[in-house]
């Protein structure tokens, strides 16, 4: 399998990019049961050394990907509202979000089946509600939403417009949609116009690629660590692509600027 093909799927026809990346999720999610597994993003490390988010100590093992959910969840109020995360996967996030910030109900919703039944085994002991369910075709009523988070998951759809559709539809008037993902210069553009068109206003956007890259650095070492114990060496390369290892081509673009990585809080007047 070719190292570069995690990247190259980004670029195909958006529908069959969607089948593709389900299709890995799905093997991913059954294949790969390892319980102390539960996130699937690149990271962040703030280039701040002040500004250091206070975790349990059973939950510094996954200090980096958290605080990359930590960045996109503490951007609205969290506390005693309705939320969901669209993309959940293997549900680490949404199970940080339900734990630290007190929502009064906790949703994530993913597309692969396996990933659901991973999370509902995983999380039994959680109150986060994980179920089936498309991005482009969310299984909640019109305004029964306080909060939505997206995560580093947006790339593998195959109508991001709708996507964002959809979210307009299940916010409450005054609800926010925190979202964090990366693109190309090109395709950025076009995500940017998106944004605009969505329907929600932009309250704020912030580059984070620099501290995205930085994750990626302080983390490589560890992170080759630990997939060297659950796969081998046979999927080394693609997996490589996958997680963002130095060398790989998503590192090398965010490093000379060619990927870019944004948060953005939109609110739904």
């Amino acid at each position: 399998m070719p190292a570069r093909i995690f990247v190259s799927i980004l670029k195909i026809s958006p529908k069959f990019k969607k089948a593709v990346w389900k299709r890995v999720y799905q093997f991913l999610a059954s294949k790969y049961q390892t319980e102390d597994w539960t996130f699937m993003n690149y990271g962040y490390q703030s280039l701040n050394e002040s500004e250091k988010v206070e975790l349990k100590k059973e939950d510094e093992i996954n200090r980096f990907f958290i605080q990359l959910y930590h960045c996109v969840a503490s951007a609205a109020e969290l506390k005693n509202k309705m939320v969901l995360e669209v993309g959940s996967g293997r549900g680490g996030g949404a199970d940080y979000v339900e734990r630290y910030f007190q929502p009064s109900k906790m949703l994530g919703v993913d597309y692969s089946s396996n990933a659901i039944e991973f999370c509902n085994k995983v999380f039994k002991d959680s109150s986060v509600e994980y179920k089936l369910g498309d991005a482009e075709n969310l299984p909640f009523e019109n305004e029964s939403l306080d909060v939505v988070i997206n995560v580093e998951s947006s790339h593998c759809y195959g109508d991001v417009p709708a996507f964002f559709g959809e979210v307009k539809r299940v916010l409450k008037s005054g609800g926010y949609f925190s979202y964090a993902d990366f693109r190309d210069k090109e395709p950025f553009e076009r995500l940017k116009k998106d944004l605009v068109n969505s329907g929600l206003e932009i309250v704020n956007s912030t580059n984070i690629s620099k501290e995205v890259l930085r994750a990626l650095d302080d983390f490589n070492e560890e992170k080759m660590k630990r997939f060297g114990k659950m796969f081998g060496s046979w999927l080394k390369k693609p997996l490589s692509e996958f997680a963002g290892m130095k060398g790989s081509s998503i590192y090398e673009d965010l490093s000379n600027g060619n990927t870019v990585y944004y948060h953005y809080l939109l609110r739904k007047n």
